[in-house]
């Protein structure tokens, strides 16, 4: 952050006062401190607020009502998360990123306009999670979103919770995880495993984590057209077998379904990710097969007809 002028003044009267040797230290500080460049991350993004010991804001227009906000619906979510998994806040074997830190830009523009250079990534979405490499010391797990018109921050609970779920449930950095993205920063090697992946559980647990049993409108919607057998959305992927309904909505129907009706399956199922023992994981879920889909489906109607 480039120094205000007003400070500036006071920091160059108080050397004028001050006797030779102080004079000297204090003010080459002044004249040695390395400015932003201009449109850089820490130019830009030039206010912090440290919310915990596992997370730190890093934003454009953020005022500290809007801080002390996002703090609190933080630490519900990571206490609903540590609670419904019993994690105790033990970390999966490897994995340093020990806090967050979330960006956030003033608006949906300026995230079009930064978020591209400042991170090498994406910005035709909602905010990305970036892991990183969480068994690199030194290495710094970012969010990187935007504010809406109203000052909330889309995406917020939902990515925190990919923090979360990447720290406590799922072993390695992003490409280790099973999927078929290749997009930057991550930049996965080809080919893609084969499936089934794991994106209908980090995208699904994402969405339930963050919104619990309050059911969408996109949501109800999908429920109620029961486009997909449970079978299928353990195929979902990021550039084939996708799409934002079958990845998020489908996503959060097919987890809240296991974790309501399967709980066992998910604990068996999370002792093997938790490891990273992926080809497991894959064997598991081919035993599962078709088996749950009739249930799912009538599940479905049943969601739909619970009190609102």
């Amino acid at each position: 952050m480039s120094m205000p002028a007003t400070l500036l003044l006071r920091s160059v009267s108080a050397c004028l006062g001050a006797t030779a040797a102080l004079l000297l230290g204090a003010c080459s500080a002044i004249s040695t401190a390395p400015a932003p460049a201009a449109g850089s991350v820490d130019q830009i993004l030039s206010r912090s607020h440290r919310c915990s010991d596992s997370l730190n804001l890093r934003s454009q227009a953020l005022n500290a009502s809007q801080e002390a906000a996002i703090c609190s619906e933080l630490a519900l979510v990571e206490q609903r998360f540590h609670s419904v998994f019993k994690t105790l806040g033990r970390p999966v074997k490897g994995d340093l990123n020990r806090s967050l830190r979330a960006n956030i830009y003033a608006s949906n523009e300026d995230f079009g306009r930064y978020a591209g250079q400042h991170f090498n990534m994406p910005t035709d979405n909602g905010g990305m999670y970036l892991e990183g490499l969480p068994d690199q010391p030194g290495n710094q797990a970012e969010f990187i979103a935007n504010q809406r018109k109203d000052g909330s921050v889309r995406n917020l609970a939902h990515e925190y919770v990919h923090y979360l779920d990447g720290r406590f449930n799922l072993h390695g950095d992003f490409c280790a995880v099973l999927h078929d993205s290749h997009s930057p920063p991550e930049n996965c090697a080809r080919p893609a495993p084969l499936t089934p992946y794991l994106v209908w559980w980090t995208e699904g647990v994402a969405e339930y984590i963050a919104h619990g049993e309050r059911l969408s409108a996109r949501q109800r919607e999908a429920a109620a057209a029961k486009t997909f057998a449970l079978s299928q959305l353990f195929d979902t992927g990021y550039e084939t077998n996708t799409g934002e309904a079958r990845v998020y909505s489908w996503g959060y129907l097919a987890v809240r379904f296991m974790m309501e009706r399967h709980r066992a399956d998910i604990e068996q199922m999370l002792s093997l990710t938790r490891v990273g023992d992926y080809p497991r994981y894959q064997a598991l879920v081919k035993q599962w097969g078709s088996s749950f889909d009739a249930e799912f489906a009538a599940w479905l109607t049943e969601l739909l007809a619970r009190p609102v």
